[in-house]
């Protein structure tokens, strides 16, 4: 099947593996794959490296941006990062042709002034090839954790669990690469770190990174750690704190709302099933010395799960999503992942779901729409062409007494949510 046939709506939001950041207010998606729902299409289609979606909060409509340059190889699973006005791409797998060509360790730039990709080929010791890991930005530098890859070919000072079916190894690499030398840096920390673990989560508040759940072997984790940027010392799992964790995933979002909030949605649990609890974890620590005696700073800090109200509580059933909070709008975006997987293994599922599922042989099945979540009250903008557009074959005809501006945004609202 050819993607470019498909609706617009239906070719951005289906995907997974991709990559979703903010930048200056806008959300971009860029990358991963998307499997076909008909029974008679049996390939998986990775979404084309030289386009890229932009999503403006203000005026909800999406924009297509064709990319030039050095464009990468289709992928999925790989880790984006903003720096300034840099995306950086590392690591995932490659699709080459019509079949996997293994984990990489290649590292993009795309200039999001001129939309112009480059291959970079920093100096220092290369990290080693992986995917499902999580990256972030601090001092000018980026940063990354974790992944899924090849065994380590050389003495690495890191962790991995080799995984016995594949042959590739779980791991807890943390590693660097400075912009400004072109270097890959291997940034000596402190204190307890994660298992290896790949498709965990992770966000940035402040001077610190968070590190969520992930898969290592059959176990789906339910820890959280912390990594003090300023003197890189991991805190420990600081979830030993909390009354109660929720169940341990993989293929989750954990997002920072505010300076003490996080967002924690959805994923994949060791008992196979897709998740769709989604819970507000409030986060404090008390600064200081650790304790006398402490073997770890996971006293340091405080840890609760919190349910949020009952429109909240339960969203669709997603993995393998991303999940971008707009500092500008206040929206907590959810975007792409599947809603469920059977192939392999068999989903475990209850309620009213069981009878419709228990007998068929599923593929994964993508989420068809993308989630907000609004933590501030809409503009009177938005409103009002929400209301307009709801209530279009009333009012459709009064358009035209609008201003030219407010005439554009609808119709362009009107085409990708009627096409």
């Amino acid at each position: 099947m050819n993607s470019n046939l498909l609706p617009l709506h239906q070719k951005i939001n289906q995907r997974v593996g991709h990559i979703a950041v903010s930048y200056k207010g806008k959300l971009l998606v860029w990358g991963g794959y998307m499997e076909f729902s008909d029974p008679s299409e049996s390939e998986t289609h990775h979404h084309a490296t030289d386009e890229l979606f932009v999503y403006e909060t203000h005026s909800e409509i999406w924009e297509r941006k064709l990319l030039k340059g050095d464009i990468p190889p289709r992928s999925s699973g790989g880790c984006g990062v903003v720096l300034g006005d840099t995306l950086y791409i590392f690591g995932g797998v490659v699709r080459a042709e019509f079949e996997f060509d293994g984990n990489t360790n290649d590292l993009y730039a795309l200039n999001l002034i001129t939309m112009t990709w480059s291959l970079l080929k920093p100096k220092g010791t290369p990290p080693i090839p992986c995917e499902k890991l999580v990256g972030w930005e601090h001092g000018g530098k980026l940063y990354f954790f974790g992944g899924f890859g090849p065994i380590p070919d050389r003495h690495v000072f890191f962790q991995y669990v080799i995984d016995d079916e594949t042959g590739s190894a779980w791991n807890n690499q943390f590693f660097g690469y400075n912009p400004q030398t072109n270097n890959w840096e291997w940034p000596y920390v402190n204190g307890e770190p994660p298992s290896p673990r790949a498709a965990h989560a992770g966000d940035k508040c402040g001077h610190r990174i968070f590190i969520s759940g992930g898969r290592l072997k059959t176990v789906r984790k339910n820890d959280l750690y912390v990594l003090d940027m300023d003197t890189m010392v991991w805190s420990g799992n600081i979830n030993e704190s909390a009354e109660y964790v929720p169940p341990g995933r993989s293929w989750h979002s954990f997002t920072f709302i505010s300076s003490h909030r996080a967002v924690l949605y959805g994923g994949f649990s060791t008992y196979n099933n897709v998740l769709n609890d989604c819970w507000f974890v409030d986060i404090s620590s008390h600064e200081g010395n650790v304790t006398e005696g402490s073997t770890s700073n996971a006293s340091r800090w405080k840890v609760q799960y919190i349910l949020p109200p009952h429109a909240q509580r339960f969203c669709l059933r997603r993995f393998w999503h991303k999940t971008v909070f707009i500092e500008k709008t206040g929206d907590l975006i959810c975007f792409g992942g599947f809603n469920r997987f059977n192939n392999p293994p068999l989903i475990v599922v209850h309620g009213d779901d069981e009878e419709s599922i228990q007998d068929q042989d599923l593929k994964p099945d993508h989420t068809n729409v993308m989630l907000t979540i609004h933590f501030r009250p809409l503009t009177l903008l938005r409103l009002s062409l929400n209301a307009a557009l709801k209530y279009h074959k009333k009012n459709r005809s009064l358009w035209e007494t609008l201003p030219h501006s407010l005439q554009a945004l609808l119709t362009r609202r009107f085409s990708q949510i009627y096409p």
